[in-house]
């Protein structure tokens, strides 16, 4: 067993999707980029797949959708984000479908695909107010005349984001419904034109959980697979459970006098007589240093505060007179599900301890802490 790892839980991550499935009713492309979140994309993508839940797999880069095509899926792949032109020979080798935001990028898909003698399915995505990709939505119309004429292009679809769909001021509600309203100009423009798009997809979690009009054909769940509302103000709505445990263990207990300090920097010092935990994760396995005299993790149960800087491979929590004696070798659940106890801190509670979002510390566990995955 190694001291650090993320524990995977599959039926959690099928219980989510079940979730969104019933909510909605209406297919999934699942967000698989960034290792499915730092979770494991090539098991949980495939595990989607077997389960009839998931329709499709968003990633970010093409190695993303190599590397689920050698796992044997079969799902469609798309992908969110442009590639560079030496990239787009893969995306059609490996029969991936790129969001197409401009004439430019439409024509250097349409050239990898004449040289692969092939036909790509593409996405055209409108930037609908995010002013990130896509084009606006006034130039949607000429943009799918053109993927409609092109012999290998096929329009597969058609999409786009939203900014501050998760979140319920004025301003934002009204932004959003601004770009909802964009977004439909484009695909009214577009099918009143006589030109069929197969599949229209624009909400992500907070959209799923907000929007119901933004639904269409297919929605693009993110965070929410993973177990976690895209922001405080959506929390309850749907019944989630966390997917991962980050779990290290104990490797010394150590008794601390009144006075001394702890750790890097020595910004920790003991306020009485007490004993500490050293645990045996760091920064370097994406365990914040943020948290540092912060966060807390859960021994046997119950909850201990950091005590000192997170180093980079290990951190100490302070243990009081440890009377549950706890010893070398016990796990310590950094964070992960409360299901296994209250005293757990969720991905959501170290985030905002952070100055973060769950997001970002779930996708920062590093690749050499393993993933262990149980049912």
């Amino acid at each position: 067993m190694p001291v650090t790892y993320a524990r995977i839980n599959v039926s959690n991550f099928l219980h989510n999707l079940a979730e969104i499935k019933r909510l909605t009713g209406r297919k999934i492309c699942m967000a698989a980029k960034a290792d499915s979140y730092g979770h494991g994309a090539e098991v949980l993508v495939k595990a989607g797949e077997e389960s009839g839940l998931v329709d499709a797999a968003g990633i970010a880069d093409v190695s993303e959708g190599i590397k689920l095509r050698k796992a044997g899926v079969k799902l469609p792949i798309l992908i969110y984000r442009g590639c560079i032109a030496e990239g787009l020979s893969k995306v059609a080798e490996y029969d991936i479908q790129p969001f197409v935001s401009c004439l430019e990028y439409a024509k250097a898909v349409e050239k990898a695909a004449e040289k692969a003698d092939k036909k790509i399915k593409v996405h055209l995505k409108v930037d609908s107010g995010m002013s990130r990709a896509g084009c606006r939505w006034e130039d949607a119309l000429p943009l799918a005349r053109y993927i409609e004429a092109s012999p290998y292009l096929e329009l597969a679809g058609a999409c786009t984001h939203f900014a501050v769909s998760d979140t319920f001021s004025d301003v934002d509600v009204y932004d959003t419904r601004r770009q909802i309203e964009n977004f439909r100009r484009a695909i009214d423009s577009i099918k009143g034109d006589g030109i069929d798009i197969p599949t229209v997809h624009c909400a992500a979690s907070g959209a799923i959980l907000c929007y119901p009009e933004t639904w269409y054909d297919m929605v693009r769940p993110g965070i929410l697979v993973y177990g976690y509302p895209p922001s405080r103000e959506t929390e309850g709505k749907l019944d989630l459970k966390p997917v991962m445990d980050f779990v290290s263990h104990v490797l010394q207990v150590k008794e601390i006098r009144k006075g001394e300090k702890v750790s890097y920097g020595f910004t920790w010092q003991a306020k009485e007589d007490t004993t500490i935990a050293v645990i045996g994760a760091g920064y370097a396995d994406g365990y914040n240093r943020l948290l540092s005299n912060k966060g807390r993790v859960c021994i046997k149960g119950k909850s201990y505060p950091l005590a000192g800087r997170v180093c980079m491979d290990q951190f100490m929590v302070d243990l009081g007179t440890n009377p549950d004696g706890i010893k070398p070798d016990d796990e310590a659940i950094l964070f992960g599900s409360p299901d296994k106890g209250q005293a757990v801190m969720d991905a959501f509670e170290a985030a905002e301890i952070c100055g973060t979002i769950s997001y970002e510390l779930l996708c920062n566990i590093n690749p050499r802490v393993p993933r262990i995955y149980v049912e």
